[in-house]
């Protein structure tokens, strides 16, 4: 009887093993089909962009930048994608999936420019946007911190910045939320034409949603040959937000209605 009671526990413990392994992979699977759904809503928008003196369209990247929840807004299976000229930051896109909308379950977007020229933004015939003014306005870093010639330490000098900076939103009656800053740019590039040795963007997120993005760059300037740190914002929610550096507000914008 007790060989028969251990094989019996044998056989429940193995079926719940094979159960748990099917939900996975059922999970698997439903979380491929919604990235490609993701990917699908972002391949229907284009971005053009002005480098020189005629606009060039921006290229999708193939791979979101980061995969997202924000539980606080009831979103789930969110996702960033990023198109850049050349290798600049043009658009930043975010496609969220709200399971539980009382209208239903919904697919939202909002984008964003990140680009130093007035860009623009058509979804086949049924939708456009026109960028009133360049996506990032950028300023000198304060300080005496020279960008180092070398990739991997002008990646520790830019966490290091990042560090002095502080970002919080405002949305309706729920007053001040701190936003958390995540330690590793969501993107980082070089583009020698314009000047740039190095750039990386960083976000200050609710939980794991990006709501502010800080933009580094380490810029040489072409005649003198000297390289400076520069910064730059832009804002990923529709809520009211802010930006210190030093304990110092820098940057705010107001409740923002993005394209959704």
């Amino acid at each position: 009887m007790k060989n028969l009671l251990r094989g019996g526990i044998g056989l429940f413990l193995a079926a719940m093993v094979g159960v748990a392994l099917s939900d996975e992979k059922a999970d698997e699977a439903y979380r491929a089909a919604q990235l490609q759904r993701m990917k699908s809503i972002a391949e229907k928008f284009e971005v053009e962009a002005a480098l020189g003196a005629k606009p060039v369209a921006a290229k999708l990247m193939s791979n979101p930048l980061l995969k997202y929840n924000d539980s606080t807004r009831r979103n789930h299976e969110s996702t960033l994608w990023l198109w850049t000229e050349r290798e600049l930051p043009s658009a930043l896109m975010a496609v969220e999936f709200y399971p539980n909308s009382p209208r239903g379950p919904r697919w939202l977007f909002e984008i964003v420019s990140l680009s130093n020229s007035k860009i623009g933004v058509i979804r086949g015939g049924d939708w456009k946007w026109q960028a009133k003014q360049p996506g990032v306005i950028r300023k000198p870093v304060p300080g005496d911190l020279t960008p180092s010639e070398k990739p991997a330490l002008r990646l520790s000098q830019a966490r290091q910045i990042r560090q002095r900076f502080a970002a919080h939103e405002k949305e309706g009656t729920d007053g001040r939320l701190e936003l958390r800053a995540l330690s590793t740019p969501l993107y980082r590039y070089a583009d020698e034409e314009t000047g740039v040795i190095d750039g990386a963007v960083f976000a200050f997120a609710n939980g794991t949603n990006p709501e502010v993005l800080l933009l580094l760059e380490a810029q040489r300037d072409a005649a003198t040959k000297q390289a400076i740190w520069t910064y730059g914002f832009a804002q990923m929610t529709g809520a009211e937000v802010y930006a210190s550096l030093d304990d110092q507000e820098v940057w705010s914008q107001k409740e923002a209605d993005p394209p959704a």
